[in-house]
Parts: C-alpha cells; sequence; structure tokens
C-alpha cells in the first residue's frame, strides 16, 4: 500500500510566470488585502481620423495587510491567565521571499475578576516591550491596536510575548486564588502583516498569506473530470488549513478588487483558479511569461495577480498532485518561484503497528504546573497510517521534581473519558501505556494529560514556584487493522486513506455548482490530504459502478449493493419505536440523505439528493462520525443514525402497509383479544369438567 506525495520540478528563469501571485500556506487561515489602486490608461493619439479607445484599465500591484491570527498558527482556544500571574510566548511564522514587515497587533481580551485587583498585561515583540496595560476586569471582547510598524521576524519568526500580573495587597501572604480572576487572549486575535508591492510573490508566499474565505472559481465550459477532481482536490488541502471553501464558475467578477478586499488594503478573500492559462489570461494583471509549452503528464501551480490582489491558478490539472502540493510541507520548496510543475511520486511506507507523535508532526505540550496543569493534543484519524485504526496510547510525560518533595499525579483523558492514572516518575518520563476501548474514537481522538500536585502558595516570604511538565515526542498511538466492516462514518477515513472514486451525474460537466460544496465537504471531513481523488461521470439515472473505494451521488445506488434506506418504497420517514413519525425525509424538497454501503467488495457511500433538480446544499457546519445513515441541509448535519445498533429511531415505509406493519399497529388489541379468547376456552373446560363430575348419591 503505497501512498502518494509530490515530487517538484522547478522551472526557473524567464521561462516561469513573470505576474505576482497570492500565497497559500499549510498553517495559514485568513488574510486580508486591500483593494487594488486602478490606474487608467491613456488615450493612444492616432493619425486615422477616428481615435481608438484605450484598452481596459488593469489595476496596480499595491501593498496589502494580511493578518495571521493565533487560530492559524494552531492556537484554537486562546491564551488564557489566571491567579494574577502567567507568561506566554509564541513565534509567528514569517513567509520568506516578500518584502513583509509587521504593522499592528490586534488584541481581543476576555477580562474578567471576582474581586477588586491591579492587573496588567504587557506585550512584547521580539524582546522589546509595545505595550503595558491596565485591565479593569469587567470586559469582554476589548479590541486592543498595537503599532508595531516597520517590525520585521528573526530567523523567519515574529516572536510575540504576553506577561500577565497582579497584586491585591503588598503583602506576598494572598491566596491567588482568592481573586477569581481570568483573562483570555481570543484566537482571532492577530498580527498584521505588511506586504510590500516590490515584485511579484512566489507559490509559497501566496499561499501562506491567503485569506480564511477562498473562492476556487472554474472555467464557464464543459468541464472534464481531470478539472472536477482538480477543484476537489483544492478545496480539501485548502480546507485542512482552516479555511472556508466555496466554489464559483466563471471569471467574469474576478477583476472586481472590492469583492476581494476593503478599504483598509486588507485582504479578505483569496482566489484559486481551475483552469489552463488560455481560461484565465483576460482576467490576470500581466501575461505568464513562458518560453515553453506546458509539459505532458505534469500539473502547473502559478502565482499571479488579478484584479491588483494575488492569486494561485491551477492549470494542466491532470496531475492530481498540483491540488496536494497546497497542503504538502513541500510547499516551502517553491520559495522564490513564480511557477512549479509537478508531478506525483510514491513514498515510504508508514510503521502499520505504531506511530510515534513526533512522525505525526504533533507539537510536544509544555505547561508550569501551579497545582493543576493540563497538555492537551488532538490526532486526527486521517492522519493515521492507511486502513488503521486507533486501539492503543502510550504517553511519555516528563515531570520536574517539586522542590519540596511532593509527587505529582498524571492522569490520561481520550475524549473526555479517563483512561489512566499513575503517580509521576522522578528523574525519568512517566510511562502510560493503555487499551483504547472500542468505539471510544471516531474521527478525532482528543487527548488531555492532565498533572496535579499539592503546591504551596507561598509562606509570606515567597512566589508560589511552579515546576514544568512536558507531553514528549515519543509518544505514540497503537495501531491495528482497520478490517472490512462499516459501521460509523468514521470507518471510511482508514479505507479512503489510499484514494477515493467520485462518480457524479454527468449533468456536473456544465453544472459543477449543483454537488461540488457538500462533495468537497465530505472529503475533507473523510480523507487524508493524501489520498488521490478520481472521478468519473455517470450517465442520466445509471447504477455506478466502482472500480474501489467510491464515493456516489445521484438518484440511483450501485447496483450491487443493498442500501440501508431505499426510495423505491414510498415515501420514508424516521420514527420511534411506537412508531410516530419524527422526520418525514419524502416531505423534503431540499437536502440530501448519505449512508453507508458496500457495493461488491469495495466499501463507499452513497449521496441521495432529496431536490427534484439534484442540487446539493452547501453544508456550512458538516460532521459525519457516528451513525451509518445522516440527513444533511444547508447548515449542516440534520440527523444521524444508525440502523444496527439498538437504538430509539427506525426508518419506516408509511405508503408500504404489509400484515406485519398492520399487525404492528392493532399489537395492543390482538394481545387483549387472546387473553379474553384464552379465559373463554379456560372457562369452558372448567364448566366441562365441572358437568361430568359425578354426582353423589342423593343429589
Amino acid at each position: 500500500m503505497m501512498r502518494r506525495d509530490i515530487r517538484l520540478m522547478l522551472l526557473l528563469g524567464s521561462a516561469l510566470a513573470t505576474g505576482g501571485g497570492e500565497a497559500f500556506a499549510q498553517g495559514r487561515i485568513a488574510a486580508p488585502p486591500p483593494p487594488a489602486r486602478v490606474a487608467a490608461a491613456p488615450r493612444i493619439p492616432l493619425p486615422a481620423p477616428a481615435p481608438i479607445t484605450a484598452p481596459p484599465a488593469r489595476a496596480a500591484a499595491s501593498s496589502f495587510i494580511s493578518p495571521i491570527t493565533l487560530a492559524d498558527i494552531g492556537i484554537g482556544g486562546g491564551i488564557r491567565f489566571a491567579n494574577l500571574g502567567g507568561r506566554r510566548e509564541i513565534f509567528i511564522p514569517l513567509p520568506q521571499g516578500a518584502d513583509i514587515v509587521g504593522s499592528e497587533l490586534v488584541l481581543t481580551l476576555d477580562d474578567v475578576t471576582a474581586h477588586a485587583a491591579r492587573r496588567s498585561l504587557e506585550v512584547l515583540v521580539n524582546d522589546h516591550t509595545v505595550s503595558a496595560v491596565a485591565l479593569d476586569g469587567r470586559s469582554s471582547g476589548r479590541v486592543l491596536r498595537v503599532p508595531i510598524e516597520t517590525t520585521r521576524g528573526r530567523d523567519q519568526f515574529l516572536k510575540l510575548t504576553f506577561v500577565y500580573s497582579g497584586a491585591v495587597t503588598q503583602d506576598r501572604c494572598i491566596d491567588v486564588h482568592y481573586v477569581g480572576d481570568s483573562l483570555t487572549i481570543r484566537p482571532e486575535s492577530a498580527v498584521e502583516l505588511l506586504v510590500a508591492p516590490t515584485g511579484g510573490l512566489d507559490v509559497a508566499t501566496t499561499a501562506a498569506l491567503m485569506p480564511r474565505d477562498v473562492v476556487v472559481v472554474l472555467p464557464a465550459r464543459v468541464l472534464p473530470a481531470a478539472d472536477i477532481a482538480a477543484a476537489l482536490t483544492v478545496g480539501r488541502s485548502l480546507a485542512a488549513s482552516g479555511r472556508r471553501v466555496t466554489f464559483h464558475s466563471g471569471f467574469g467578477e474576478l477583476n472586481d478588487p472590492s469583492r476581494h478586499g476593503d478599504q483598509q488594503r486588507r485582504w479578505t478573500r483569496g482566489i484559486v483558479v481551475i483552469g489552463t492559462a488560455d481560461d484565465v489570461a483576460a482576467e490576470l494583471d500581466a501575461p505568464i511569461a513562458t518560453l515553453a509549452g506546458p509539459i505532458a503528464g505534469l500539473g502547473a501551480l502559478t502565482a499571479v495577480r488579478i484584479g491588483g490582489l494575488p492569486a494561485l491558478l491551477v492549470s494542466d490539472a491532470a496531475a492530481i498532485g498540483t491540488g496536494q502540493l497546497l497542503a504538502s510541507p513541500s510547499l516551502a520548496a517553491t520559495r522564490g518561484v513564480p511557477a512549479v510543475s509537478i508531478a506525483e511520486a510514491s513514498a515510504a511506507q508508514r510503521p502499520a503497528d505504531r506511530i510515534s507523535f513526533d512522525q505525526l508532526g504533533l507539537a510536544p505540550g509544555l505547561a508550569e504546573v501551579f497545582g493543576r496543569a493540563e497538555l492537551s493534543v488532538v490526532v486526527n484519524a486521517r492522519a493515521l497510517p492507511a486502513r488503521t485504526r486507533m486501539t492503543r496510547l502510550g504517553l511519555d510525560i516528563m515531570v520536574a521534581p517539586d522542590g519540596a518533595g511532593e509527587h505529582a499525579v498524571v492522569s490520561a483523558f481520550v475524549n473526555d473519558n479517563l483512561l489512566a492514572s499513575t503517580v509521576a516518575a522522578s528523574g525519568e518520563p512517566t510511562r502510560l501505556d493503555v487499551a483504547v476501548p472500542d468505539g471510544l474514537v471516531g474521527n478525532v481522538a482528543n487527548i488531555r494529560a492532565v498533572v496535579q500536585r499539592r503546591s504551596p502558595q507561598g509562606d509570606c516570604r515567597f512566589d508560589p514556584q511552579g515546576y514544568p511538565a512536558q507531553l514528549l515526542g515519543s509518544s505514540f498511538i497503537g495501531l491495528a487493522d482497520a478490517g472490512a466492516r462499516l459501521q460509523d462514518f468514521s470507518d471510511l477515513s482508514a479505507r479512503w486513506s489510499e484514494g477515493v472514486e467520485v462518480l457524479l451525474p454527468e449533468a456536473t460537466s456544465q453544472h459543477p455548482l449543483a454537488v461540488l460544496g457538500m462533495v468537497s465537504g465530505v472529503l475533507s471531513a473523510l480523507t487524508p490530504t493524501t489520498a488521490p481523488i478520481k472521478v468519473g461521470y455517470v450517465a442520466g439515472d445509471a447504477a455506478p459502478a466502482p472500480q474501489g473505494a467510491w464515493l456516489a451521488v445521484g438518484n440511483a445506488p450501485p447496483a450491487t449493493s443493498t442500501p440501508r434506506v431505499r426510495f423505491d418504497r414510498g415515501r420514508v420517514a424516521i420514527s420511534d419505536r411506537s412508531g410516530r413519525s419524527l422526520l418525514d425525509i419524502g416531505g423534503l424538497a431540499s437536502g440530501a440523505v448519505v449512508q453507508l454501503m458496500t457495493a461488491g467488495a469495495q466499501p463507499g457511500m452513497w449521496i441521495k439528493p432529496l431536490a427534484a433538480d439534484g442540487v446539493l446544499p452547501d453544508s456550512l457546519d458538516l460532521h459525519l462520525e457516528r451513525g451509518d445513515v445522516a440527513v444533511l441541509d444547508k447548515i449542516g448535519t440534520a440527523l444521524a443514525l444508525s440502523t444496527e445498533r439498538d437504538t430509539l429511531v427506525q426508518i419506516s415505509y408509511p405508503d408500504q402497509v404489509s400484515w406485519l406493519t398492520v399487525a404492528e399497529r392493532i399489537r395492543p388489541w390482538m394481545i387483549g383479544a387472546l387473553w379474553v379468547l384464552g379465559t373463554i376456552v379456560f372457562l369452558r373446560v372448567v364448566q366441562r369438567l365441572f358437568r361430568r363430575r359425578p354426582r353423589p348419591a342423593g343429589e
């Protein structure tokens, strides 16, 4: 089982695109640019009697602002301080290849306290104090803007330090828990970077700075299956970095800067164009100069400018690796290069029995223990080796010894379930090796290591002392074969890890927006970014015929499959065990029903549109984890249930009435009638026995 990766062939020199591009980075979610300034081209006098109208004006390249939020760098929960003290250092990665300086630090604070205290927050950038503010303890959503003009990164990073401190009295002899204070720096807090218009951006920088909202644009023509596959691959790669992806057909609005930036020069919406250079040539600010034509069998990724703002062009989409590059560490190899050609290559297999946190690329957790501290990490099932599932958890935790000799207690939680607890070792890592129960982990394993120790809060002479604890990279996930049975949607992650065949209605080639939104959401939720996506068209209402792991959209399931929910028996309803209807699917005019199925020996998912025209809604919050049948709408997963496990709801077909259905409805009456009949029979038998009894003499 070989996994796919990306081999880069960099085309250098004047053969590459000369236009600047936007940047897209694997760890980046949002970035806004400014509206580009448009310079009108002067009219050119000609000797002809009638003047010729000047060509349409192009937006001039200008500087723009791109924010990097805490959520973009993996701090999704923000930063929290309490107990009148704390210090936190973070490093903001800066893209190379462009003139980028800090513009402003925008902090959103939640500041509350139960009792009065003098508290403050000091902010340092590159170890230099830039602001110190007093906290009143009565603000939520307070926005603090700190200018950091001309601040440049050190060794490709911008170092931010937050120091929180406070006091109630001048006396040290106080329990710091008394105040009940809390300061949270929200995850939307951001560093705004000013990108100068000097020259064009390279592919890596364009990708690194791309905003959170990204539109994937397809040409308004009949699309081959390869273009749809490229769009789905790009959408999945963007979603993996936390971006919100939408799809658009046609290039008519690309040159309108107001749709992609605001009046403050912030880049608000990124653009990724699927198609050839000829498709989008009329929309580019500058033509793509090449000395040779496209290389057969290779995909191309080019940084361009549209409407004065950066964009990415994914062309020659037959090479799936083009879209996969956007979520690959190999993207860093495109620094300083405005265009790359990409081919697919096989990669070495990863171990199938266990994989360490270092191999998964998980950052080790570090915390200061003042009584209690948590070390948390999130493991996505899509990141595990192909066709494997998590069965064991091994945690290596290094806990510094307490100066007073108090021993710490280490506890391990997975998805908020306590699996193990032990006394921390002294002078060596503490090892917790536990089995993970079946069914506990679905798409995600939220792992927490809680370290607790009795901590003296000072003796009126010294401040409370914290001791460090760290979750080591040698911690591991124990693996086992995923098997072939499908019970929950999360089981598809292991089956689709080596690739998925997407079978779409033939009309998708002309109307791709009817299905792309939901299909992209499903693939982003259940497939790793390295899994190849192959797209095929199914004519009319013909039954799909998948050749491998599959996802099918249409009114008919694969011919060799057995649907869990059938649509050939009239209306479909979801009812409780008493037969009372909870949801009448037949009455829905939009949405979709998705269900796990097996076509032959190939696992997959069938998406049945409920709209008459076959349009699927673009679900905003799509979660498919538990259950094997789900109803989706424009908001997300409306209902998910299992048809195999004992549940409180069941699938019913109100229009299909059989003698079993009638018997179920009149079951209480039947039971009562049987009791009455049995009683009558019993009385008749007793009566006959009484009559046949011989009478005594004299009666």
